[in-house]
């Protein structure tokens, strides 16, 4: 699966809607929201110097429901875990994979059963870019 960068999120943007409980009755009629003002940047991306965006192209990472044309939303100083999904920079390539330590070596995997794992070896160019935080996806 390929990445391509969008860039980083420079602006706080504000969202106004009705904010309902998971809970709702059935009849949203019968219900009273509060109308409330949420900052997406605080809850995407509340340390927005260290994020950017990444759009996905390819379908490597389906199993984890990643897909292509969904829009990642990527922390670049945060230190990626075991099982963590990167990106990362591959032989000139950003790819979009879960980074794994096996026996000190580090692997990266797809999420999807047509794609191999890949071990990182002394020749390749490997860099990890950043931690995938949020996937933003268009459902029309």
């Amino acid at each position: 699966m390929r990445a391509r960068k969008k860039g980083a999120i420079k602006k706080k943007y504000y969202f106004e809607a009705e904010l309902f409980p998971a809970s709702v009755p059935l009849s949203l009629s019968k219900f009273e929201p509060t109308l409330q003002q949420i900052d997406l940047t605080n809850v995407l991306a509340p340390q927005s110097k260290n994020i950017y965006l990444v759009k996905v192209n390819g379908e490597s990472m389906i199993d984890e429901h990643i897909y292509d044309g969904d829009i990642l939303i990527v922390d670049k100083n945060e230190v990626p875990k075991d099982g963590s999904i990167v990106i990362a920079a591959l032989n000139g390539e950003l790819t979009v994979k879960t980074f794994r330590m096996i026996e000190g070596k580090p692997y990266l995997f797809s999420a999807n059963k047509k794609f191999l794992p890949i071990e990182i070896g002394d020749l390749m160019q490997f860099e990890i870019q950043g931690v995938v935080k949020h996937v933003i996806k268009n459902l029309v």
